[in-house]
């Protein structure tokens, strides 16, 4: 995938990386990675996600209340079929009334429904 000039004159400026971090499993273990990026401000904060078959879920929480979370399968990671569901949590009470649905390689989401003094959760697991 070609970034464009701007793009890379932007991140070069703010000192954020454009390349993904090495996972931590063995290269032996195909590994499929999630992307969440909060949109809303500035450094955007970044989550990656690691599934494989000795960990095939993986959950992450949004303390900053993003205003737009976009989520989405890595195009350098294993192809693979991801379940994801997106639910509030307040004072340690999750509430799983959320958004639910997969992501597949090219295909992610976009979530921009801000509720104040909540935190996100989002949630990822291989489907195999």
């Amino acid at each position: 995938m070609r970034r464009s000039a701007a793009l890379l004159a932007v991140a070069a400026a703010l000192g954020i990386p454009l390349t993904a971090p090495t996972p931590a499993a063995s290269a032996a273990v195909p590994t499929t990675e999630v992307m969440c990026q909060d949109w809303s401000a500035y450094p955007q904060y970044i989550r990656h996600i690691f599934l494989n078959a000795d960990n095939p879920t993986g959950t992450r929480d949004f303390n900053e209340l993003p205003e737009i979370l976009t989520c989405y399968e890595w195009s350098g990671s294993t192809p693979a079929t991801v379940s994801y569901t997106i639910s509030y949590v307040m004072n340690g009470v999750d509430h799983p009334d959320g958004y639910t649905g997969t992501l597949t390689m090219g295909h992610g989401f976009a979530w921009g429904t801000p509720m104040p003094g909540y935190v996100y959760r989002a949630s990822f697991t291989l489907i195999p």
